[in-house]
């Protein structure tokens, strides 16, 4: 039996005093039989482990290498006993085979003399295995906890979790464990927390002052000191609890946990943030949550999306959180919720309903997945148009999909037009300034340059709100009715549109205004959308202060309105953007787009002032020589002879006519 098996050996045998009853031991001690083949079992498991590690010792590996080798074979070993691998660092495990306590320490087993290498080569060993646990972005617990207060008492809650719960805890090797109904109380899921490398809240959830609430079904355990101290709300015979109540009940820092609030509200925007900043003090590493209510249809969709991600690809939560969103949209595609990421590189935003860019690196395995390597790679897109300000994103295509064993490196070459900020899928360019560049995107798979891809940039110029309500070479003039929360500009689907600019703000109007001398039989006709709290944030269309259709609310897509004068006069037309006394949603915002004055016009008239003369002519042969361009409206007077162009021939037969030359 080789030095290393004996050091494991003797490590399970003192195990195993301090756990069997001394009656019992003493029983098993007087089988000869049953003590070798219990012997034989620890030392058939450490011979394959034995194996394991010398290869991965002898192919260079590093101490987080070796030791992730060795428990990946465990994991995989019938000997191991099913569910029993924990505590799991980069240089240590523990495990069970057929009840007996084993533990598999790199330090202990490789540095078996430490009085002959002396205090500081140990110190020194030490020190960097410290390191690589503290450096690890995934969790140094394999296990799950699942806490489902609901479990039980609302027959609307599935199985969903649960079952992911169970392949989270499957594919780590870890203990799924599971705090139902009133069972889930405030001290059981206290206790359980620091043991858990993920923690899934499957319950309801409510913001309450300026904290987001986990609701328990039980107040049992919930101390007086609890309520006085904000961390716990009493509800009746049940109670809420938020992070800072985990934050001072638990007995050991976290695990560098991830904690999924699959519950509603738990980032809402008078929360603040609170509960995730107090479970990030207490040792997590990531808080995923919602802004609003979410649905259950749409939180199944982006919980299977984004764990399938961190199961089968390894992939970052700011991976997963964006493959989840590119595939699913936002908000929530059947509420108005928005998921949220904090971590230690994401602070609460500052508008959580709306898009977030999540930089958070948190892997489920902490970076060491069985490496997958590059073979070839693209970018989704080779050149793309974007807005000054605005941002547009271009996905790192990889083959084969689950390759990770590669970096990136993105960078722009003119940071005055375009900005980069990228990971190991996707990248995010921002516009800067008006021009053209180049982004790029260096690939290195497993120490080897693999070379560089490039994707051209061309940053559109930022209109003003006259350009970004008209219709293309449109001339009407916008104005904004309420001085203290004027419209602006924003880009939206790829489009440039006014925006209402009262966000935020309760109980206030943003009216958008355009005033028109019209005829009868003319209209104008334009684009909107609204992005608010469904039925209390609305988005109104007036004339001359009269409401026109109805009012849209919630998150609509781009609809066209068209109004026809039906005299002729002065009309104003109003866009009002209205707000209740509480709770912003979505981008709390109204858009306009792509308004156009559909008027009536004379044949040749180009200038509108009722007379077809050598002035109009003129302005044709202008526009024909690219000095001056012609509204929609003015193109279709220009073509004088009908033919569908707007040419020299139109001018010419202007003049003729204006000189009664047949």
């Amino acid at each position: 039996m080789s030095i290393k098996r004996v050091l494991g050996l003797v490590l399970s045998l003192l195990m195993v005093l301090a756990i069997v009853p001394a009656a019992a031991l003493a029983e098993e001690v007087g089988s000869a039989v049953n003590e070798r083949a219990l012997l034989k079992l620890l030392d058939d498991a450490w011979v394959v482990l034995d194996k394991v590690e010398d290869e991965a010792i002898a192919s260079g590996a590093e101490m987080s290498e070796v030791t992730y080798a060795v428990y990946k074979a465990a994991l995989q070993l019938d000997l191991v006993d099913e569910k029993s691998i924990n505590s799991v660092t980069a240089k240590s495990f523990f495990f069970k085979v057929n009840g007996m306590e084993c533990c598999y320490d790199y330090v202990a087993r490789n540095v078996k003399h430490s009085s002959a290498i002396g205090e500081d080569t140990l110190a020194a060993v030490t020190e960097t295995a410290a390191k690589v646990v503290n450096t690890k972005n995934g969790p140094t617990s394999m296990n799950v906890l699942l806490v489902g207060p609901y479990y039980g008492h609302d027959g609307s809650f599935t199985d969903q979790y649960r079952n992911e719960a169970n392949s989270i805890a499957a594919a780590t090797g870890g203990t799924m464990t599971e705090l139902a109904s009133s069972a889930a109380t405030g001290p059981a899921i206290a206790e359980a927390y620091p043991d858990c490398g993920v923690v899934i809240y499957d319950s309801h959830g409510t913001a309450s002052g300026t904290s987001s609430y986990l609701c328990l079904t039980t107040n049992a355990g919930i101390t007086s000191t609890d309520y006085s101290n904000g961390w716990a709300v009493s509800s009746g015979s049940a109670a809420y609890i938020d992070g800072r109540y985990i934050q001072n009940h638990i007995t050991s820092e976290l695990p560098n946990t991830l904690v999924w609030m699959a519950i509603c509200e738990g980032m809402k925007l008078s929360g603040r943030g609170t509960t995730g900043y107090a479970l990030l003090d207490a040792g997590a590493g990531c808080v995923y949550g919602y802004s609003q209510s979410v649905t259950f249809a749409g939180d199944y969709l982006y919980e299977a999306t984004f764990w399938n991600e961190m199961k089968n690809n390894n992939a970052t939560v700011a991976e997963a959180f964006d493959v989840m969103i590119a595939t699913h949209g936002e908000p929530d595609p059947h509420g108005d919720a928005w998921a949220i990421v904090m971590s230690p590189d994401d602070p609460f935003p500052t508008n959580p309903d709306s898009h977030q860019n999540v930089n958070c690196d948190w892997q489920l395995f902490g970076g060491s997945l069985e490496p997958v390597e590059l073979q070839s790679y693209s970018l989704s897109e080779t050149a793309v148009e974007v807005y000054r300000t605005a941002s547009v994103n271009v996905t790192f295509n990889r083959i084969p999909d689950n390759a990770n064993n590669y970096e990136l490196t993105w960078g722009t070459e003119n940071a005055s037009i375009a900005t980069v900020n990228g990971n190991n899928r996707r990248v995010t360019i921002t516009g800067v300034g008006d021009g053209t560049t180049r982004i790029y995107c260096d690939v290195v798979a497993d120490g080897v340059n693999m070379g560089r891809a490039y994707c051209d940039v061309n940053v559109l110029h930022f209109p003003d709100l006259n350009e970004a309500a008209n219709a293309e070479n449109g001339d009407l003039t916008f104005t904004s009715a309420t001085a203290n929360y004027p419209w602006s500009v924003a880009i939206v689907d790829g489009r440039a549109a006014a925006k209402s600019g009262n966000g935020g703000s309760a109980s206030t109007t943003s009216t958008m205004q355009l005033q028109l001398q019209m005829q009868a039989g003319e209209s104008i006709s334009f684009d909107w959308k609204v992005s608010s709290e469904y039925n209390y944030d609305k988005l109104g269309f007036y004339v001359n202060n009269s409401q026109q259709g109805s009012l849209i609310s919630g998150s609509t897509d781009w609809a066209t309105i068209t109004y026809t004068a039906p005299s002729t006069g002065t009309y104003t037309f109003q866009w009002r953007y209205t707000k209740d006394v509480s709770v912003n949603s979505g981008d709390d915002c109204g858009y306009v787009d792509n308004v156009v004055y559909n008027r009536a016009y004379t044949p040749g008239d180009v200038d509108n002032n009722g007379i077809v003369d050598s002035v109009d002519a003129l302005i044709i042969l202008r526009s024909t020589m690219d000095l001056v361009t012609l509204t929609s409206s003015q193109t279709l007077a220009a073509d004088y002879n009908g033919d569908g162009v707007v040419n020299s021939l139109d001018a010419i037969a202007i003049l003729r006519d204006s000189m009664n030359i047949g």
